[in-house]
Order: structure tokens, then C-alpha cells, then sequence
């Protein structure tokens, strides 16, 4: 069996490598591709993050878990993002991590996030880009009703005072994520039908 062996990788090494190699390459393509094909709980974007390594993802998972979307569903998240409504105003052309405001205008407005997670400084930056959907538009009238004392208004691309925001300051999940700011607002840039599930899912979470 040893000779046999031998001979095998001595006459047919390269052909045994190439097809190990197809099988690892197929496998790892086959996990990827379930991984995406995953239905999402939710998509998220914190803007202004304190100190990415402190953000609590558990808190994510724990959300998850309640709602019986954990396992076999997939979480998007990003904290990269760096939004500030003064250098907005002052534009961010001269900036030079403008490449990042353009990723995140762009994801935002494409129906990627269900939820941004933000301080004043950053909603007052995604108000003037027009990023947030006016929530008395956006919610149905229950939602609306349960959240309108907690509604924040912002001024948009327009100028004029619009309801974009909830003010989730004081919950415990807001504490729990370690966001390194006090002030905890939430907005939604997402109108397809997935975005509108991880919204109203949330909220129901946040204000059973």
C-alpha cells in the first residue's frame, strides 16, 4: 500500500494537489454563498463610534436571540463611520476620509442599513444629506404613536424641521451597546420591505 501511495504522488502529484485545491476552493465558496444567502435580522450603521473595540457586540446577538433571529440568520454591521453635521456644512470634499462619507451616503441610500445608530452630532450630518426617512411617513400609526414622545426633529437638505429621529437614550440596550457617547438616536435610511421587518422588529424590542 506504502509503494502504492508512492508511486501515486510520484506520477500524479500535480493532478492530486489541483483537486485538493478544487475541493478546499468549492467548499469555502459553497460556506460563503450560504453565509449570504442567509435571511438578515438586521443591518446597522453606528455612526460616531467611541471606541470600535468597546462596542458590545453581545448586545447584537442577545437582540437576536430574543427575537429568534440568531441562527440561521445573518447581522450586518459597520462602526467606521465618522459624521459630524459642522464639517458637513463646511463640506466634505476637503476632508480626507471623504471616501468613507461617500461609501456611507451611498449604502445608506441604496436600502443597505436598516438602522443608524447616532449621537446628535452624527444625526444632524445624515439630516442635511437627506439620509433619514421622515418617520411620520415612514412608521405606521401604532409604531408612531408608541415612539412620537421620543421623536426628534431635524433640519434636512431643504432647511425645514423634519421628524427623522428616536431618542433610545435612556433604554438599556442603547447602554448595553457602549457606544462612548450618552446621547443615543436611531434613524432609518432603508425602504424596502427587509428594512421596514428589522425596524418594526426593533421597536417592538426597544417598546414592547
Amino acid at each position: 500500500l506504502f509503494l502504492f501511495l508512492k508511486y501515486l504522488l510520484y506520477f500524479y502529484k500535480e493532478r492530486i494537489i489541483i483537486t485538493i485545491a478544487i475541493i478546499i476552493i468549492a467548499a469555502a465558496l459553497g460556506r460563503t454563498i450560504y453565509k449570504n444567502s442567509r435571511p438578515i435580522t438586521i443591518s446597522y450603521v453606528v455612526v460616531n463610534c467611541g471606541n470600535q473595540f468597546e462596542f458590545n457586540l453581545d448586545t447584537i446577538d442577545t437582540y437576536a436571540k430574543s427575537i429568534g433571529k440568531y441562527n440561521g440568520y445573518q447581522i450586518k454591521g459597520d462602526t467606521n463611520v465618522t459624521l459630524s453635521g459642522s464639517e458637513y456644512a463646511e463640506g466634505y470634499e476637503g476632508n480626507g476620509n471623504s471616501q468613507i462619507y461617500i461609501n456611507f451616503a451611498t449604502m445608506a441610500t441604496s436600502d443597505y442599513y436598516d438602522v443608524i445608530f447616532t449621537n446628535m452630532d452624527g444625526a444632524e450630518a445624515c439630516g442635511e444629506l437627506d439620509i433619514f426617512y421622515p418617520l411620520d411617513k415612514y412608521l405606521d400609526e401604532a409604531t408612531y404613536n408608541k415612539v412620537k414622545d421620543r421623536i426628534v426633529t431635524l433640519k434636512g437638505m431643504d432647511g425645514k424641521e423634519t421628524e427623522m429621529i428616536i431618542d433610545i437614550s435612556d433604554t438599556d440596550f442603547a447602554k448595553d451597546l457602549k457606544l462612548g457617547y450618552g446621547d443615543v438616536y436611531i434613524g432609518f435610511p432603508g425602504d424596502e420591505e427587509r428594512n421596514h421587518t428589522a425596524v418594526q422588529d426593533l421597536l417592538n424590542y426597544l417598546f414592547p
